[in-house]
């Protein structure tokens, strides 16, 4: 497997789900946000699944050796048992479970929002093996190929947006490109940036966010005076300050925003402290406000 993961990341969008984003991730996965912004794991080789009172909790080994253990959907003990020893994204979802006062008793109506793991699918390719909760959609299509990881895919509307990396992406190595169009047509690819294959660095800028209730995470292309900015991010956006995702393709021409195509569903998406780090993204004294 290619692939190398950095598996933890700081908890934003569960996300929603989150990711988190989505969020189904298919190669490492951006983690949905934790309640409170703990720190989620969102990749890693899964060594074991358990039955407990409230969830089943996934066991799994961290690239660097440590192990880590997550509550995830109790369908999850189940259908995740081909993917034990496999190297896994999760993806996460903020959902309510019983508090752990309830010790058990199903007659208890104490509850607690925890991210909760909505599915597991095996690294490495948009098609792998997965597990998931049965509300939860399937993984979603991309403008990525097979060979490709898919750091940022969504559809906004009729179109489709995506950010492909080569696997073997690295600080000085690979490529990145930002491709826009509509799916499933004669003439689906509308839009590829930068033209030739580029190293992540160069290709693109980007960051966390991180602010009270919540933090999310940008990723920009530029084509002459227009930025396409990716974002996820969850925050306290909903009536009365509730936890809400925002996940989508800010358009900016000359430094305004022009356009902002919300994601239909939650996104694939690796964005974020990890995966930046390990290809050499930044920010270049840039910043990026997650809009409306």
């Amino acid at each position: 497997m290619p692939l190398v993961f950095n598996s933890r990341v700081r908890s934003w969008a569960l996300l929603a789900a989150l990711s988190a984003i989505p969020l189904l991730a298919s190669a490492q996965g951006a983690a949905p946000p934790g309640a409170g912004g703990e720190v989620k794991n969102i990749a890693g080789t899964l060594l074991g699944l358990e039955n407990g009172d409230i969830a089943c909790y996934l066991t799994f080994q961290g690239d660097q050796g440590k192990k880590y253990r997550e509550m995830g959907d109790f369908s999850l003990c189940t259908k995740g048992k081909p993917l034990i020893g496999k190297q896994v994204v999760l993806s996460y979802k903020l959902q309510n479970v019983m508090a752990d006062e309830c010790q058990g008793n199903t007659a208890c109506k104490k509850t607690k929002t925890v991210a909760l793991v909505t599915a597991v699918a095996a690294a490495g390719s948009n098609a792998g093996t997965q597990a998931k909760a049965p509300a939860q959609s399937g993984v979603q299509k991309s403008f990525c190929t097979p060979q490709e990881t898919v750091v940022f895919s969504c559809r906004t509307g009729e179109k489709m947006v995506s950010a492909c990396a080569s696997q073997d992406a690295g600080r000085n190595q690979g490529s990145l490109q930002y491709r826009f169009g509509k799916p499933d047509s004669s003439e689906a690819l509308e839009m590829s940036l930068p033209a030739g294959r580029t190293i992540p660095s160069r290709a693109a800028t980007g960051s966390t966010l991180s602010f009270s209730g919540g933090g999310g995470a940008w990723l920009r292309f530029r084509n002459g005076q227009t930025a396409y900015t990716l974002y996820t991010g969850i925050g306290k956006w909903g009536p009365k300050g509730a936890t809400q995702e925002k996940q989508g393709l800010a358009v900016e021409r000359g430094g305004k925003l022009v356009a902002n195509l919300k994601c239909n569903a939650r996104p694939v998406s690796l964005l974020g402290p990890d995966w930046f780090e390990k290809v050499g993204v930044k920010d270049a004294g840039e910043d990026f406000d997650i809009p409306d």
